[in-house]
């Protein structure tokens, strides 16, 4: 599990089970559940086995109705070299709100637009204590917004070094209407299992 499928997991296993019958939706819960030991949320983070549960369950037109699902959430406009991922879902709006109006987590979000770090240094460039920083790091990895780019070798010992999942994020306020936009990079955008069926 990669990219910015764990962000949009919570929001996205929503809209499928409010899409989804009663029935179609217990038959999938329970063949996630004893094939792959998922529950639909956790099925988002490796959207290749919901996509084939789906296709073994309901005669449904699965492509169609996967997209309209991502939809709801995201809009994706392929840019130059990168992704615009534009936050529809008024939860998922909340969620990037509320992370980003703590000064801390801003701190340690923008010292990870362009740098793959540990825990220990994203602590020190960002400057944020110890105590809270290293609560305020495990709930961006928790709600997706920073994610493991990969391990380096630290005293004899491999550790993980993040990222932030975009590489800049805007937030927009108008009248009745607050947008959030993000850009992802190929190789995040590449790594997300549930976003890629878009396109």
């Amino acid at each position: 599990m990669a990219g910015i499928d764990r962000l949009i997991a919570t929001s996205l296993s929503n809209v499928i089970k409010k899409k989804l019958g009663s029935n179609e939706l217990k038959n999938i819960e329970r063949k996630l559940f004893l094939e792959h030991g998922m529950s639909i949320k956790l099925s988002i983070e490796y959207f290749p086995k919901f996509s084939e549960t789906l296709k073994n369950i309901s005669n449904i037109d699965r492509k169609k109705f996967e997209n309209e699902c991502i939809n709801k959430i995201i809009k994706i406009k392929k840019t130059d070299n990168d992704y615009s991922v534009k936050i529809i879902d008024q939860k998922l709006i909340d969620l990037m709100l509320e992370l980003c109006g703590d000064s801390e987590t801003r701190k340690i979000i923008t010292c990870l637009f362009d740098n793959d770090l540990t825990i220990p240094q994203i602590l020190k460039e960002s400057k944020v204590p110890k105590t809270s920083g290293y609560r305020k790091i495990e709930n961006l990895i928790i709600n997706g917004l920073i994610l493991e780019s990969g391990k380096v070798l630290s005293e004899s010992k491999r550790i993980s070094k993040y990222k932030c999942v975009f590489d800049e994020i805007k937030i927009g306020m108008k009248k009745n209407d607050i947008m959030i936009q993000g850009v992802i990079n190929k190789k995040t955008f590449d790594k997300s299992t549930s976003i890629n069926i878009t396109n």
